[in-house]
């Protein structure tokens, strides 16, 4: 079985079947957990790193840890090691290696989630459901029981990264999308302008949307400009991941309304 997120832009559909194929190859062949590592092509402290250890058959390599939204200076350091891949959220694994993996890690919901599954196919199964499921711990997959099995070693902990190359973009920041947007187009400023009308004088890198109006960007880089008809973000490309702070202080003043 497979986990995928829903949001992820994949651009070179063939090699990420092939992919998925070796991953599931991996996955059967033991009690492995198989993630798909993005290589880096620049310092994000927006994702998740992998960091690889030796290998473990061809081109798949065994798990050393997983480090959380590192900050610049050490994803600096990340890039210029060579060895951590982005954690692209997308993981292969058998039902079994899973349930097992639950069952160690977090043993209270796993003991939940099997009472939800004695009672499938029964006439209780929704009502079993809707019991049970809220009380089961809200936790992602990567915190439950990635991280407490890559402390076993990269030897014990059975987790394998592939390296993957096929176009990977998780649209998670407006950094990311203008690089997505970006390499759709012919722009060769680098600029992303969504506007009724353009001027750029020695402008370049920047990420701006205003529809229905027209803009000038005179002298200003690797901005980050959206317009809604109540809000204004202005950021740089590389603070782009602060939005999310944003969004918190929004949350706070009860101002979800500008969400």
């Amino acid at each position: 079985m497979g986990m995928f997120p829903s949001d992820h832009v994949i651009a070179d559909e063939e090699s990420y079947r092939a992919t998925i194929e070796r991953g599931v190859e991996i996955a059967a062949s033991g009690e492995n957990i198989v993630v798909l590592g993005i290589r880096p092509n620049r310092a994000e402290t927006g994702y998740g790193y992998i960091e690889a250890g030796s290998v473990f058959s061809g081109d798949a390599l065994r798990v050393r840890r997983f480090t959380e939204k590192p900050d610049a200076q050490r994803t600096a350091e990340f890039l210029q090691a060579g060895n951590y891949y982005w954690n692209s959220g997308m993981f292969v694994w058998s039902a079994r290696t899973l349930a097992t993996a639950l069952q160690e890690h977090l043993p209270k919901t796993a003991r939940l989630l099997e009472e939800i599954a004695a009672s499938f196919g029964t006439r209780k199964f929704e009502s079993t459901f809707r019991r049970l499921y809220p009380k089961c711990e809200n936790i992602s997959i990567d915190y439950a029981v990635l991280e407490p099995r890559s402390s076993k070693g990269e030897q014990a902990s059975n987790i394998l990264c592939l390296p993957a190359e096929f176009g990977w973009n998780d649209l998670g920041s407006w950094t990311a999308l203008h690089e997505h947007v970006l390499s759709k187009s012919k722009s060769g400023d680098g600029n992303v302008i969504s506007s009724d009308g353009i001027f750029a004088l020695d402008a370049q890198g920047n990420y701006i949307h205003s529809p229905g109006k027209f803009v000038a960007a005179v002298g200003v880089n690797d901005l980050i400009v959206v317009e809604t008809d109540d809000a204004l973000l202005i950021t740089t490309r590389e603070r782009a991941q602060d939005v999310g702070k944003v969004v918190k202080h929004l949350d706070e003043k009860k101002l979800s309304r500008l969400i």
